[in-house]
This record gives structure tokens, sequence and C-alpha cells, in this order.
């Protein structure tokens, strides 16, 4: 079957089950329940579009040797960290002997590095970045940003890094966020300043890594990801800072959550409302007008869900009485999947599959629990790589690669057209 061919038919079986009239009906229930195998993909890629996915140190790096040929194009390691001011405590015994402003690194990453050397011997196109920050891990930047000298210091220590990792391909700087971070290790930090220091920022490490391309002659990618609503896109100078970038990871997922007032799908492809800022159409449209190349934006994919106890309706702006049972709310796709999505993608365990048009997001609700968990559903993600091929995105990505049970990768590269191999 043809690519184009592949992805119609598959996308039939989405808007089957969600009651919109569809060209070939008689072709949606085998296409529709192959989304659910739960068995990773190899794929021949048709295009230069990103399948990217983040791969947490924490986890093992097993996950790596088992990836499926051609079903990535990028791995972000998560995560580096920053030793000196804002430093975690638990990073004490990274940063022993490093100056301020210096990347952690262990033994970790070395394994990690071998890891990826093994993974790139057989898929050379895959390129590797050491991502930087994280939710929690980017008090850093705050102190070095606005500091030229800081910033030389950080920017030095990544070329060293590169230099002592040769599998890797990049840094890439997941900063959350310039001009406030949320007082996420309870300290608030955060300045006006930052948005210009966070362009400069790239620009150094731009500079320091072609200087690194002259002596090796090998390229290197200086990429970010970011928060992509309208109030941090504006914080920053990224008109400026695009120029150093390659790529731009959308961190379009976490719009809703336990912190969140009302319920609401946390990833999705469209907005809630008109004037909403939670969905990628919208964060695109936010980049566009900060000055980002729509060749550079990969957008997100949660590999997770968010819940919520106390909704009537699966709806985003629902009311709700707290967040789904569990640590934050959140469960990972490999475990909706078993408990809660079934393997026809209609819902077991009481719970139903609902298709919200508006958002074009999938949600599963329990109405005897009022239990509503919205998630990325491989037929959403479907529609997101449709979206991305339609309007000149990089890709897509996700976080995160071990919360999958293969079905949301497979269904990032058949949306973005490319062809699955037979085993």
């Amino acid at each position: 079957m043809k690519t184009s061919a592949l992805v119609l038919a598959l996308c039939v079986g989405l808007f089957a089950n969600a009651g919109v009239r569809a060209a070939e009906p008689a072709a949606a229930p085998q296409a529709s329940a192959a989304l659910f195998s739960a068995k990773p993909q190899a794929f021949e890629r048709s295009s230069a579009k990103v399948v990217g996915v983040y791969m947490p140190m924490w986890e093992s790096t097993a996950m790596l040797d088992r990836l499926q040929p051609g079903s990535v194009t990028h791995v972000l390691y998560a995560f580096l960290r920053l030793c000196g001011p804002g430093q975690l405590p638990k990073d004490a015994p990274k940063c022993e002997g490093k100056q301020d402003y210096q990347l952690t690194s262990a033994g970790v990453e070395k394994r990690f590095d071998a890891a990826f050397g093994r993974l790139k011997a057989r898929e050379p196109h895959v390129q590797v970045l050491a991502s930087v920050g994280g939710w929690g891990g980017s008090d850093g930047f705050f102190h070095l940003a606005n500091d030229p000298a800081r910033r030389a210091v950080f920017a030095a220590s990544a070329v060293q890094f590169l230099r002592d990792h040769p599998s890797f391909d990049g840094i890439d700087i997941d900063w959350e966020h310039p001009g406030d971070n949320g007082a996420s290790n309870g300290v608030q930090l955060g300045s006006p300043a930052d948005g210009q220091g966070y362009a400069d920022l790239m620009h150094d490490l731009r500079r320091a890594l072609d200087q690194l391309t002259a002596e090796t002659g090998r390229p290197y990618l200086v990429t970010t990801a970011v928060n992509t609503t309208q109030a941090v896109v504006k914080r920053i100078n990224f008109k400026r800072a695009a120029e150093a970038l390659d790529l731009v990871f959308m961190m379009t997922y976490d719009f809703y959550g336990s912190w969140s007032p009302v319920a609401g799908n946390h990833s999705t492809l469209r907005s809630s409302s008109p004037e909403a800022d939670d969905s990628i159409e919208r964060s695109v449209k936010n980049l566009d007008e900060a000055g980002v190349p729509r060749a550079k934006m990969v957008a997100g994919v949660a590999m997770y869900g968010r819940g919520f106890m106390g909704v009537d309706k699966p709806l985003s702006g629902a009311a709700k009485t707290g967040a789904y049972p569990g640590a934050d709310g959140s469960a990972g796709y490999r475990e909706i999947a078993r408990r809660y999505l079934g393997p026809k993608g209609q819902g077991i365990n009481g719970y139903k599959a609902v298709f919200d048009a508006q958002t074009q997001a999938w949600n599963l609700f329990h109405p005897q629990h009022k239990l509503w968990m919205g998630y990325d559903d491989p037929r959403a993600v479907l529609l997101k790589g449709d979206y991305v091929r339609k309007n000149g995105l990089a890709g897509l990505f996700a976080w995160e690669l071990s919360q999958d049970n293969g079905d949301l990768l497979n269904a990032m590269n058949l949306g973005l057209g490319h062809l699955p191999l037979k085993p």
C-alpha cells in the first residue's frame, strides 16, 4: 500500500469512530485496529521530516538497542545540568571539581555515549542531542544567560562535552522558562532581561560549536525545547535566537494538568476555543509572530496523558474536583493503552474513547466514576503529522520514549508519510 493510501485508510478509521462521514468507510475497522498493535515498527523514511524522541538518563540503554530501523531521526538525551548557582542538590557528585556554569557529567553519560554509538552504527542518519535543563533543572540558566563571561564558560563546557562524548551531535537548551521559572525549586527566578539573554546564549553556543566544526569537519546542532504559549514566547527575542538555532522543539503539551483551574486535554492539535492558547495550531501562530521559520519548528507529541476527577463531560474547560489518582495526575501511554484504551482503541474497564472534533484530540472518559484522561491517541498523532506536512513544519518529537508501547512512535512516522516495512 502506498504511503498516502495507508495514511488515508488509517484516518478513515479515526473519522468513522468519531461519527464523521469518511470517504472509504469500508477500510475503517482493519485500518483503525492496526494503530493499536503495541508493536514498534521499522520504517523506510520518505522525507527529511524530523521524528524525535527524548531518552531519559534514568532509563535503560536497552531501549536504544530495541529501536526499530528508520523509526527515529533525532534522540534527545535528558538531561545534563548546570553546576554552580541554581545547582540541584542531587547533582553535587557530578559537579565535584567543576567550575560554576559548567555541565554535569558522569559515568551514565559514558554508558549512553556507547549506546548511541551502537545506534548510529546501525542508523547513521540518527542525530543525538544532549538536552540541558528541563523542568526543575533550569535554574542555572537564570544566573548565566545575562553575563557574557558566564555564557563563555558554559559554551566551552558544551564543546568539551562533545569532545568527550563523540556519539553526540549537538546541544539542546531546555530552559524552563526565560523570565519566570515558576519557583520550580521553591526559589522564584527570572527577569525581563532573560529574553535577550536567551538569544545571546544561543548565539554564543552556535559560535562555539561552529569553531568545533572548523576543527573536526563535523557539523553540530544547536536546538531548543520551549514552552510555546504566547506568555512565554513574547518574553524571548526569538527573531534573533532563531538565527542560531537548527530546530525548535515545541513543547505543545502540558497545557492542562493538576495545576490548572479547569480540566482539559493537555496535548491537542487545535485550540479548545478561538481565543484559547492550548494547541499546536496556536503555538505555530505564536512562533510565526515571533519570527521563527516554520522549517525549524518541531511539533510535540505527549507519550503520556493527564487526567482529572469529578468531570461530568470530557471537554476542555470542564469543571473538576481534582487531579487523576496518582502522583501528579498523569499516566504513560503504555499504561493507558493496557488499562483504559484497549487493543481496538475504543476504551475498556468502563472507559470510553471519545473524539473531540473541536480540538482534534481523543479523551478517555469513565462516566460512572467521572474520570477523564486527555492523551495523545495514535489517531490524533496521525492528524498532527498531516498538519506538519501541510504547514511546512520540520517534523514531530515526543516526550518520552519509555512511556510508549510502540503505537505512538509508529503513528508519528505514519502521519509524516513514512513507509512501514514488513517484518
